[in-house]
């Protein structure tokens, strides 16, 4: 395990396990209307918010290209 995997590792488990506050950042994203619209519905379906949704698809994403 490289140490890069370790320090990984650890920053993870003090998330998961709180005692790392992670700070959130405001960005602006432009996205087409038509896109959001039918994004809010699925998450609507899913009785998710679309930024809930959001943030956990871009930490899916993450987690699929570590491997």
């Amino acid at each position: 395990m490289s140490t890069e995997e370790i320090a990984r590792f650890l920053d993870d488990y003090r998330r998961i396990h709180g005692q790392v506050k992670v700070k959130s950042k405001l960005i602006s994203l432009k996205v087409p209307e038509d896109l959001l619209a039918a994004f809010k519905f699925q998450a609507r379906l899913e009785n998710m918010p679309y930024q809930t949704k959001i943030k956990a698809l871009m930490r899916d994403y993450l987690r699929t290209e570590r491997k």
